[in-house]
């Protein structure tokens, strides 16, 4: 990449995940008031939109190994287009079906067909230099939040105004503008020479998966993401219980999914700043650890504001958690396998979506529909993270971007 051509195409990802991540929050923030709207009994909610969460990350996860050989075979920029587009075609979809069962098999087939985030992580990461990689990284975490911020606050309006069937319309069309954003990005991608055949096929298919202490960080991000989105889908069902008024909750919801958003826009990109240059170790293990403390009150509020202001802090604290794990893959696997080593990582964070919200639902039901027994065995996974990290850091050191600054000065 000549120059700093790297940063027009970063703000174009940038821009693209932005809209991406305002369509699909829009669209799935407010699933559980649609369930309610097309019938689902209260004493079921939680557990359709645990199913809803889980099939449609359990089939990204399941797909996303597939995508991320294609992607080193025939180049990172068309994967993000297939996922943007294919994305903006189904979307529209949802709004027309009012069978519960069929929306949580069209959200399955929307997750193995999609995913844009990692997409976009493996394109850029093919196109900057490795003292940029958690920057980069956490400017698109901040573009992430940035729409998922748009997306909850416009989200509940739209529904609100519109109704549903157009809220899921405009997804499909501003995914559709994503993808558009993507095409003027000159990917520099080499596609690599066939391989001979091997008849020992067999050994072949498992040597994919043979990637040594690596492994060790792919368990870190199943149960990483598990432990961190284990209460998120509950939120809106928390705030009907506190509110118990379908409207005013609704709206809420959105106030303090935006909110959140709003604070993990700026925390992305400090947090990426201060972590290439110190001891990332420390900054994700004071990460981990904030999140565990800012997760207690939350069990125990009764009031929405308040449950706003504690969702804010762990927020900024939480934020910074994916794109540290992002770097320190990337700084452990070969350049040229990005693409195989981040799907592989998408199948397990997918895994730890699915596992965390079937985790969830079962959870609300067994404890007679209550949900802030959710958040309560959330704190609890959060903080057996702490010693997990430094278990996994052990095995495989995490980047210390502070040595070569210090070098570099000096």
């Amino acid at each position: 990449m000549i120059n700093n051509a790297w940063l027009r195409y970063l703000i174009l990802v940038g821009a693209s995940q932005f809209l991406s991540a305002a369509a699909f929050s829009s669209a799935y923030t407010f699933m559980p008031f649609y369930f309610k709207k097309i019938g689902i009994p209260e004493d079921r909610l939680s557990w359709y939109v645990a199913l809803f969460v889980s099939l449609g990350t359990l089939s990204f996860a399941l797909a996303s190994p597939v995508w991320g050989v294609l992607a080193d075979k025939y180049g990172r920029k068309l994967m993000l287009l297939r996922a943007n587009f294919i994305a903006a075609l189904l979307m529209p979809m949802i709004g027309f079906i009012t069978n519960a069962d069929l929306i949580i098999l069209h959200r399955a087939v929307l997750g193995a067909v999609t995913g844009t985030v990692p997409a976009a992580q493996t394109l850029m990461l093919g196109m900057i230099p490795a003292g940029k990689r958690t920057f980069v990284l956490g400017v698109l975490s901040s573009c992430f939040f940035s729409g998922l911020m748009v997306g909850q606050f416009g989200g509940g309006e739209v529904v609100n105004q519109a109704g549903f069937m157009w809220t899921f319309i405009i997804c499909g069309i501003i995914l559709a503008l994503a993808g558009l954003l993507v095409l003027p990005v000159r990917e520099h991608f080499v596609r690599p020479a066939a391989a001979p055949k091997n008849p020992s096929a067999k050994k072949d298919f498992w040597k994919f998966f043979d990637f040594g202490k690596v492994w060790y960080l792919m368990i870190l991000c199943i149960c990483m993401t598990a432990s961190r989105d284990l209460d998120g889908a509950f939120i809106p069902v928390l705030v009907d219980k506190i509110m118990n008024d379908n409207a005013r909750a609704l709206r809420w919801s959105g106030y303090i999914f935006g909110s959140c958003s709003a604070v993990a826009i700026v925390m992305g990109v400090v947090i990426g700043w201060i972590a290439d240059r110190t001891k990332m170790l420390n900054v994700l293990l004071i990460l981990t650890g904030l999140s565990v403390l800012f997760r207690i009150p939350q069990i125990f509020t009764d009031s929405v504001t308040s449950l706003m202001i504690y969702r804010c802090m762990l927020a900024a604290a939480a934020c910074g958690i994916e794109p540290l794990l992002n770097s320190w893959i990337a700084a452990a696997v070969p350049a040229q396998d990005h693409g195989r080593y981040f799907g592989i990582a998408g199948t397990f964070r997918g895994l730890g979506w699915s596992i965390s919200s079937l985790m969830g639902g079962g959870v609300i039901l067994a404890c007679n529909n209550e949900v802030r027994s959710v958040f309560a065995l959330a704190t609890f996974l959060m903080l057996l993270m702490l010693p997990l990290i430094v278990f996994v850091a052990k095995r495989i050191p995490m980047p210390d971007r502070s040595k070569k600054r210090r070098q570099s000065i000096t």
